[in-house]
């Protein structure tokens, strides 16, 4: 069991971390800190793309042949006693900074996985950096090749924010609940568009 102490010290990382993708940094995902834990990582995998690799054209924006805007199957392994999961997807190599493209939470603990294009009843969706709620697909200025991060947090707290929350909320409301955490990141864009 974590002592509140410690868990309090967690919270407040992750928060900063979480943070700092509104600041440009980025930081949504794997630790800078070696010291971490490797009990709070957790395995994301796709069965569509391997992390470091190409994310397929159906993943994309409809500017891109054969973009439908989907999102991508992805499985993960649950740490024990979540309650439920957040998903943040963003893009660390925009223009003026990370943009977040997806902020998703209240996924029932007991899932882990989401098939392509998924509708998930029962979850709450925040703003995302364009201001909209819901999921934003991979869509870089044409012959730019950009990453974008599935970073996947075990919560202990059913849904840790309300619908259509602004990222100044839902991010830091995602890490002061995190419990586990692990990310896959698919590379976009580049000669594929039109």
């Amino acid at each position: 069991m974590m002592s509140r102490d410690r868990r309090s010290i967690m919270a407040a990382a992750g928060a900063l971390a979480l943070a700092g993708a509104l600041s440009g940094c980025g930081l949504i995902g794997q630790p800078e800190n070696e010291s971490a834990e490797l009990s709070e990582w957790f395995t994301v995998t796709s069965p569509v793309f391997r992390d470091g690799r190409e994310l397929p054209p159906r993943y994309g924006c409809t500017t891109y042949p054969g973009g439908q805007g989907k999102t991508p199957p992805l499985r993960w392994s649950a740490p024990a006693g979540t309650k439920s999961f957040a998903i943040v997807m963003d893009d660390p190599d925009a223009s003026g900074g990370a943009k977040v493209h997806w902020v998703i939470a209240g996924i029932d603990g007991t899932v882990n996985e989401l098939v392509e294009g998924a509708r998930l009843d029962g979850t709450v969706v925040g703003l995302n950096t364009g201001k909209k709620a819901g999921y934003a697909p991979p869509c870089p200025p044409k012959g730019e090749k950009h990453r974008y991060r599935f970073s996947i947090y075990a919560l202990d707290d059913p849904a840790p924010f309300k619908n259509g929350a602004a990222l100044k909320d839902s991010l830091p409301a995602i890490a002061k609940h995190t419990v586990g955490r692990g990310r896959i990141t698919g590379n976009f864009g580049g000669e594929q568009a039109r």
